[in-house]
């Protein structure tokens, strides 16, 4: 009898502890789930600015009709010029800003 008692003992204990794992995995998927609404909000509040723009068309027409006054090309161009520069700036960056720290502790 005492031996079926410390059996059964040993079945509770490791019972309990199986389900305060299993407890604590649901808590952690529970909060992932929370937390993935998240990123669905967003993504539904970036999808209902193209019904804004569906609703009333008449806020893109400026920035078409620019575009097509500028002209492809130009609009084009200046892309691969604000590309060249922002690749320019992150190559030289580190430089320039060791340099220029160097200034300001020489003059100090």
């Amino acid at each position: 009898m005492a031996d079926s008692s410390n059996k059964m003992t040993k079945r509770k204990a490791e019972l309990l502890v199986q389900s305060a794992l299993l407890r604590e995995k649901l808590a952690v998927e529970a909060l992932s789930l929370f937390q993935m609404p998240d990123i669905v909000s967003k993504g539904l509040g970036f999808l209902s600015g193209f019904n804004k723009i569906k609703k009333n068309p008449l806020v893109v027409a400026p920035v078409i009709l620019t575009l097509l006054a500028l002209r492809p090309r130009r609009i084009i161009s200046w892309a691969v010029s604000a590309t060249v520069l922002f690749k320019t700036w992150r190559r030289f960056k580190p430089v320039l800003s060791f340099v220029l720290g160097f200034l300001a502790r020489r003059k100090k």
